[in-house]
């Protein structure tokens, strides 16, 4: 293989692995699902891990978990789509610019975890 070949290969995987890793910023909850209200939305995780994914300065700040709870309830557009005992991880989406972290003001992502 020639050496343009491969170069061409290398940077076109180059670029799509950072296409892929920017998408995945933010702020993350990992946990089961203890209970969730098919009509509220309400659905509640048991926190069992948080991470950060990325640059915390950006508009994605990272969540300041100084009071770690155990378990948080949540509102979701969808959630006949989840059973109770489902690992699942929450984006945590804040869209407003106060430096206050309002979970009634919070939106999150929600899929599962296998």
């Amino acid at each position: 293989m020639s050496k343009s070949k491969v170069f061409f290969i290398i940077a076109i995987s180059a670029i799509t692995l950072m296409g892929c890793s920017q998408s995945n910023e933010g702020t993350f909850l990992l946990g089961d699902i203890k209970e969730i209200n098919e009509k509220s939305g309400d659905m509640e995780i048991g926190i069992v891990g948080s991470f950060t994914v990325g640059d915390a300065e950006s508009f994605t700040e990272s969540y300041p978990f100084e009071k770690k709870p155990n378990a948080l309830t949540i509102r979701v557009s969808n959630p006949q789509e989840y059973e109770e005992g489902q690992k699942v991880q929450a984006k945590v989406i804040k869209k407003y610019e106060e430096d206050v972290w309002d979970l009634d003001k919070l939106e999150f992502e929600v899929e599962e975890v296998t």
